[in-house]
């Protein structure tokens, strides 16, 4: 008798449902909310949270081990991507006319995040991961997932249409490995010429470019970090920004007074050995970064223009 009891407990604890990721993260914010970012306590109260908890679609979502980290990295990138939206205020807050392209978006939390922010926009996704369940695009009716390589022509010419059907352009990509923040720095220019201007980009790095390399941009960043006593993906940031900056100098676009190219350090992003700076460039003069100011004012991070890349700093609170 004792051991139809314990089988049938058995039994009764595998058809007990595990908590999802989500789940967990709802439960435990409650009562150890400063262990979580400001930006997952917000995603916790936000419309997408509630309808990735109610609609099935979701569901590989929710159970994502790495769904705390998605969260605020693609948060994070929200950040820049409405810094460089409010500087452009004839636009429509509902992302009327204007397509994002999502490089290497993996499964897409920012991608997802941007179909319900800007709800009238179009969201292009491109990752070469075709092992990756994607079955949640269906659930939002503005978004586009292309398995491709982005450094392929297709996805060059997905950025092209996107430039002829769109007023309005927005490049993003959140921890491009090596040189694929230089592949996407290039769709960025070309684009931007194409559409006199109307092309902005959101860049976070990530991985550096292989070493000993030296007929390549970028290849001898860690040996040039290692003789000048710097932080290797510090120098990484700068090449690439200068890289921006170079880009809008072909075409008179560099001008100090126009301020275009931005970096600044999320320190809301958390993790070992996170990757957490933006490189943004919106060929206009940029607005004071939101990132940087936040709880009463107290400075969370410092941006700068290339132009005082000597004095780019992080501020501590």
């Amino acid at each position: 008798m004792h051991e139809e009891e314990e089988k049938n407990a058995r039994t009764a604890r595998k058809k007990t449902k595990k908590k999802t990721k989500l789940e967990y993260t709802l439960e435990n914010i409650k009562s150890k909310p400063h262990e979580y970012s400001p930006y997952v306590r917000e995603f916790v109260e936000s419309k997408v949270c509630a309808e990735m908890r109610k609609n099935e679609k979701f569901h590989s979502w929710i159970r994502k081990k790495s769904l705390v980290k998605e969260i605020e990295e693609a948060t994070a990138c929200l950040r820049q991507i409405e810094r460089v939206m409010k500087k452009r205020r004839e636009r429509e807050d509902d992302g009327e006319g204007i397509t994002f392209v999502d490089l290497c978006s993996g499964k897409g939390f920012l991608s997802i995040v941007l179909s319900f922010k800007y709800p009238k926009a179009r969201v292009e996704m491109i990752d070469l991961d075709e092992t990756a369940n994607m079955e949640h695009v269906a659930a939002m009716k503005n978004v586009n997932f292309h398995c491709l390589d982005v450094t392929s022509r297709e996805c060059e010419k997905i950025v092209e249409d996107a430039g002829k059907v769109s007023k309005f352009v927005l490049i993003c990509g959140v921890h491009l490995c090596g040189d694929l923040s230089r592949v996407a720095i290039r769709l960025w220019n070309e684009a931007r010429q194409r559409m006199n201007g109307e092309c902005a980009i959101v860049l976070s790095p990530c991985c550096l470019p292989q070493r000993r390399r030296h007929d390549a941009f970028g290849f001898h960043v860690k040996d040039q970090a290692r003789l000048l006593k710097v932080d290797n993906y510090r120098l990484w940031c700068i090449f690439l920004s200068l890289e921006m900056r170079r880009c809008l100098m072909e075409d008179g676009d560099g001008d100090p007074g126009r301020g275009g190219v931005h970096m600044v350090q999320d320190e809301f992003m958390t993790g070992n050995d996170i990757k957490n700076t933006f490189l943004t460039c919106c060929c206009a003069k940029c607005p004071p970064s939101l990132a940087a100011t936040t709880n009463g004012g107290k400075k969370r991070g410092i941006s700068a223009s290339i132009l005082q890349a000597s004095r780019w700093k992080i501020s501590k609170t």
